[in-house]
């Protein structure tokens, strides 16, 4: 019986020390290799159209046309086309994607060209005028047509009064067959409206800074009026104009883009044994290290300029500051590398640019380790 007993005792043990040997390789973690790819979880950007859809996109838009019989307004060719004729109020979409939200940079591709006097101004409109939720105070980003030139000024609704800072403009060559990309930055800390046009050499200032109060934000991507004349000239104006590359998103000073590292099957890369802290992962000797010994960098397209490079303890998250990228616009190409002891696993991981897709600032993305 005893010997029973201890043959049975012994089977038992036996049993347990496999079960925990057997626990505890379970609770090893994968070994680390490889970044193999990478995937968009959820966008930064509000609002992000390039017109290429064979129809407009009735969830981001409404047609606004007061002049109907002036004007038309449709998409076409892979853009917005408006054209009008003679005195019009406001035509052209108006943003149905709104955001209680005011930390944004507003950007598009625009271009106007008129015939006659009194030419039409092409206006790129940020605003909250959304109904209850925001009072109609705005800033439009105003371009008009001068022949070899064109003239680019601000328009605002403020709370005190109309300021259209006409006395502030920016006169610039307007080329043939070219358009321009411009931009409206507001800063949600000091409600500092910025207007910009981009030019050979640079970023220009449209005019000093506009202070906008509001609670929520949205765009209009409109022709209207006529502001400009021509000495002698007789007639109506008439019009064609363009928008393209229409996007909304938060500026990049004060946004981040985070980064997850996670198994192919989207489980995390670490675990923590028993609780314990902080999360472990394993390389690919087999030897057990610390999470933070990752270090994640965010570089420009051709990974010569670093951006910004993070390591964390918190599970495999990070987030990458813009402040000090070289990107003045979005969205981007950019690439990010997974190194352990500076080593690179895997190949660069890039994510590429076109019209409206890319890199923007309050982006999160999942990076598959293999």
């Amino acid at each position: 019986m005893r010997t029973l007993c201890a043959v049975l005792f012994a089977s038992v043990t036996a049993v347990a020390r496999v079960s925990s040997v057997a626990a505890e390789e379970s609770e090893r973690p994968v070994p680390i290799r490889a970044a193999t790819s990478i995937r968009l979880i959820e966008r930064g950007a509000i609002l992000a159209d390039d017109f290429a859809a064979p129809r407009l996109d009735a969830a981001r838009w409404r047609i606004w046309q007061q002049n109907a019989e002036q004007t038309t307004v449709e998409q076409k060719d892979g853009r917005l086309a408006i054209t009008a004729q003679g005195p019009v109020s406001m035509n052209g979409l108006w943003g149905l994607v709104t955001a209680k939200y005011k930390d944004v940079s507003l950007v598009a591709e625009m271009d106007i060209r008129s015939q006659g006097p009194r030419p039409h101004r092409l206006a790129l409109h940020l605003c909250g005028g959304d109904g209850r939720r925001s009072p109609d105070h705005w800033v439009e980003l105003l371009m008009v047509d001068l022949g070899d030139t064109a003239r680019f000024f601000s328009g605002a609704a403020l709370p005190e009064a109309v300021a259209k800072h006409e006395d502030q403009s920016l006169e610039l060559p307007h080329t043939p067959n070219q358009g321009f990309l411009c931009r409206v930055d507001l800063n949600g800390t000091t409600n500092l409206a910025e207007l910009w046009v981009q030019t050979t050499e640079g970023w220009k200032r449209v005019c000093d800074p506009i202070e906008l109060s509001l609670r929520t934000i949205h765009t209009e991507v409109k022709i209207h009026g006529n502001l400009w004349g021509r000495a002698g000239e007789q007639g109506e104006p008439t019009s064609t104009a363009w928008f393209d590359n229409v996007r909304i998103y938060p500026r990049a000073p004060s946004h981040h883009v985070g980064v997850q590292l996670v198994r192919p099957d989207g489980s995390p890369i670490w675990i923590r044994d028993q609780d314990r802290w902080p999360p472990v992962i394993r390389d690919s000797a087999g030897k057990t290290r610390k999470i933070s010994d990752l270090k994640l960098e965010l570089r420009t397209e051709d990974g010569l300029q670093l951006v910004a490079a993070q390591q964390s303890q918190n599970f495999g998250f990070y987030l990458f500051p813009l402040q000090d990228s070289p990107w003045e616009v979005f969205p981007v190409a950019a690439q990010v590398r997974v190194l352990l002891d500076d080593q690179l696993l895997g190949n660069p991981i890039q994510i590429k640019c076109q019209d409206c897709e890319g890199l923007y600032p309050d982006d999160v993305y999942e990076i598959v380790i293999e």
